[in-house]
C-alpha cells in the first residue's frame, strides 16, 4: 500500500513539475507593441499579424475578433477580414465600432484595458477553460492587458 502511495505521490509531483515547466516562459517578456499608428479596417489585419500577442499564438489558434460590424478571423498567425460565417472558433472577442483606430493609436493592450474599464469588451468561449489555458498559455504574459 505504501509503495502505491509513494508511486502516486511521485507521479503527481512530476506532473506538477511538468506543468510549471510549461508555464515558465509564459510569464517572461514585455509587450513591445507599436503605437501612434493610423490603422483602419483594411490595414488592421496587417497590424494584428505583426503584433507580439498574435505572434505568440499557437499554430492551431482559432479566434474571432468583432469590432462593430467587421469580423476578423485569426487562424494561427494569419488575420483576415471575414464575413463572420465561420463559427468554428475557440474564442470570440467583441469590441465597439471604431476600435481599429484606437488600437493603432494607443496599442492593443491599452485599447483592451480601456474597453474593459468602460465595460465595452465582451468574450464568448466555445471550448472549456482548461483547453484554453493549455492551448493559449503563452498569452498569460499579456494578462495585465485586462486590468
Amino acid at each position: 500500500m505504501s509503495a502505491k502511495l509513494f508511486t502516486l505521490s511521485v507521479i503527481i509531483f512530476l506532473a506538477l513539475a511538468f506543468v510549471m515547466f510549461l508555464f515558465i516562459d509564459s510569464f517572461n517578456g514585455n509587450l513591445n507593441e507599436a503605437t501612434g499608428l493610423v490603422v483602419n479596417t483594411e490595414s488592421f489585419p496587417n497590424y494584428l499579424e505583426t503584433h507580439p500577442a498574435v505572434e505568440s499564438l499557437p499554430k492551431s489558434s482559432s479566434l474571432e475578433l468583432i469590432i462593430g460590424s467587421k469580423t476578423y478571423e485569426i487562424d494561427g498567425k494569419n488575420v483576415i477580414l471575414s464575413d463572420g460565417k465561420n463559427t468554428d472558433k475557440d474564442i470570440k472577442v467583441i469590441l465597439p465600432q471604431g476600435y481599429e483606430s484606437v488600437i493603432g493609436e494607443i496599442g492593443l493592450c491599452d485599447a483592451i484595458k480601456k474597453a474593459n474599464k468602460n465595460k465595452e469588451l465582451d468574450f464568448e468561449l466555445y471550448v472549456n477553460k482548461a483547453t484554453l489555458l493549455l492551448k493559449y498559455r503563452k498569452l498569460l504574459k499579456y494578462s495585465d492587458c485586462l486590468n
